[in-house]
């Protein structure tokens, strides 16, 4: 007697979430060509950037084509193997070490981390701020002086990759 409680039971909620189910569900006919295509015209029509003036002048992205990459990278190389640095990257370089920067015949290209794990004998990183990349802020005057001193290759990075350091921008005055 009781099994057929249950099952009762079961029932009973399955035939009520079938019929809230068919409740839910409504059938309506498919949008024709016309109403899509008159949908179109009034977006078309609504469009935002028609009412942007038209730029005169000659066109940005054909004036400013990117250099290669070669061209924009330093190549440090040694014992077979290569990497390229964003130029302006190297902080320091001492004299004994000036013969690893430019591409050995041979050598093979590898990524900046399998370069430096490799290197890390003579080759010294320094993490610096998106702000001191960008040269909004100098570098402090501590660490100026201990790039001065170093008898290592030094590396500009940001979040571990190596970024270009470019030269503070001078204070404006008015």
């Amino acid at each position: 007697m009781k099994k057929h409680l249950i099952l009762g039971a079961a029932g009973l909620v399955m035939a009520a979430t079938c019929a809230t189910a068919q409740q839910k569900q409504q059938m309506r006919d498919a949008a024709t060509h016309e109403q899509l295509a008159g949908v179109l015209k009034q977006q078309q029509a609504n469009d935002p950037l028609r009412e942007l003036p038209r730029q005169e002048g000659k066109d940005p992205s054909k004036e400013n084509v990117p250099q290669d990459l070669i061209s924009r990278s330093d190549v440090l190389c040694f014992n077979g193997m290569a990497t390229l640095v964003p130029k302006k990257s190297i902080l320091a370089l001492p004299a004994l070490f000036a013969d690893r920067v430019g591409m050995v015949p041979g050598a093979k290209l590898v990524g900046w981390a399998e370069f430096h794990a490799a290197n890390r004998g003579w080759v010294t990183t320094q993490e610096i701020t998106l702000a001191q990349a960008r040269g909004e802020q100098p570098l402090e005057e501590a660490l100026n002086e201990r790039l001065s001193k170093s008898t290592n290759v030094v590396v500009s990075t940001l979040q571990g990759g190596p970024i270009s350091k470019l030269q503070p921008i001078p204070p404006k005055t008015n």
